[in-house]
């Protein structure tokens, strides 16, 4: 058991090191591709910026396989960074649309919020006149960075492997849970791969997937930081008719909510001098 612990920390230090070395070099290339494209930078004829396109985007696709994994190592060995602050998750949400919207029209999709009660009105695609609305508060601890990363994560897998239809995005709860639901209107997943889905490297083998590529750990680095807030993430799914990713994560009660945010405020006062310089 020794030997096996210890071969299996060295396998993922070695792939924290890689994925962070190459990193840096992939970044440089993608960095100097961009400048390449800009007019004002460099005078290329446009079937060599076709090219250069081809590569930025290639490079793209690589420093997200390195992130992936770098991020995998971290979850499997406890290393996330992880700072929980208190978050109203529909707040949150607007803090998203513009961006959600933006991705979901340029593929020709709508994009539906439902704020409330799983029953509850659609938002409005703009997001922000309907957010004024009276709406039900749903406060959770998590770290914002993190829970950002699963959403972004879903968002973009709805995107891509939907052609046809709408993208909905639901925030509903009880007394103790906040749940998020992203509901798709693509081609669904295959009952026999449902079990399998968030485990790390698992793809599910069809045309689509090929087609559109991926590292398969997305859903993998999902489930490990929902986890670290004693959450639950899972999927429905039926082939040809979508699928609906879940999410459930603790809720807190408004009284618990301010308690949390008045205990971190006086933890930031008390890093500050009377000057009001940093200690």
């Amino acid at each position: 058991k020794t030997k096996k612990r210890k071969a299996k920390t060295q396998r993922a230090k070695l792939k924290r090191t890689a994925s962070h070395e190459i990193r840096t070099p992939v970044a440089t290339i993608e960095g100097y591709l961009g400048l390449k494209k800009k007019k004002k930078v460099a005078r290329i004829d446009q079937k060599a910026r076709d090219y250069l396109e081809k590569a930025h985007s290639s490079t793209q696709h690589l420093g997200k396989l390195f992130q992936d994994l770098l991020t995998s190592a971290k979850a499997d060995d406890g290393r996330l960074q992880n700072h929980p602050i208190v978050i109203e998750m529909g707040g949150f949400f607007f803090f998203f649309s513009e961006d959600m919207r933006f991705t979901a029209e340029k593929k020709g999709l709508g994009l539906e919020y439902v704020i409330g009660a799983s029953s509850g009105n659609p938002v409005d695609n703009a997001g922000a006149g309907s957010l004024k609305v009276v709406r039900p508060l749903y406060y959770t601890l998590v770290d914002q960075e993190r829970i950002s990363e699963v959403i972004v994560n879903l968002f973009d897998n709805a995107i891509k492997y939907t052609e046809t239809g709408k993208i909905s995005v639901g925030l509903t709860g009880d007394e103790k849970i906040v749940q998020i639901r992203i509901t798709d209107t693509g081609q669904g997943v295959p009952k026999e791969d449902i079990p399998h889905l968030f485990e790390k490297f698992y793809r599910v083998d069809n045309t689509a997937t090929r087609t559109i590529g991926g590292t398969g750990l997305g859903l993998f680095i999902c489930r490990k930081i929902i986890e670290l807030y004693n959450g639950r993430i899972w999927v429905d799914s039926t082939v040809g008719s979508g699928s609906t990713f879940f999410i459930n994560l603790p809720r807190l009660s408004p009284e618990k909510a301010q308690e949390i945010q008045a205990q971190e405020a006086s933890g930031r006062s008390s890093l500050i001098t009377p000057s009001g310089g940093a200690v």
